[in-house]
């Protein structure tokens, strides 16, 4: 089990502090290791449980272009035969699940999620276009949690609790949605 946060909006490197809060809300998920990353409005962090390639197996996971980067929680049981497919087209420098999400995304973005069998939650940063691709499986094993920040920030994380540990979410009660 690993753990995945985020924040998109501009100025990415400014939410440093509150990306680090986040990760550390998730310690519990990913005792092994942990990262981040920062571009002009993106902020990614990540902490890690080492199960597969775990010597070279870090995240946030940039791809070979430096275009993209992919924070991941989950295990992608068909990795190895997605990456005899895809070696043709991308030259990997792990042996991760991890990069095979990335290959996969670089080379045909259809359907991804469709291809992987797993359990899993994603994200893909795109610097090039400035979009952020996420995706979990369908059956939801592997949490994804969302919300809008004070200043319109997208925030993401594996708990909800690592979205309040932001800062930028009020905890508030929906009268509506608790009826």
């Amino acid at each position: 089990m690993c753990g995945i946060a985020g924040i998109i909006n501009p100025g990415g490197e400014r939410y440093r502090d509150h990306i680090g809060r986040m990760v550390a809300a998730l310690k519990l998920r990913g005792p092994d290791g942990n990262g981040d990353f920062f571009s002009n409005n993106c902020a990614l962090g990540h902490t890690r449980l080492k199960i597969i390639d775990i010597s070279s197996g870090h995240q946030p996971m940039i791809s070979d272009d430096r275009n993209l980067a992919v924070v991941f929680n989950g295990e992608i049981y068909n990795y190895k035969e997605l990456r005899a497919r895809l070696e043709t087209n991308y030259r990997f420098r792990t042996n991760s699940d991890t990069e095979v999400i990335l290959a996969l995304f670089k080379n045909n973005r259809d359907n991804i999620p469709g291809k992987l069998a797993g359990m899993f939650s994603f994200a893909i940063w795109d610097e090039k276009s400035n979009k952020l691709f996420c995706a979990r499986d369908r059956f939801g094993e592997k949490p994804f949690y969302y919300t809008f920040g004070k200043n319109g920030e997208f925030i993401f994380a594996s708990e909800i609790k690592a979205l309040l540990a932001s800062g930028l979410v009020k905890p508030e009660l929906s009268r509506e949605s608790l009826a």
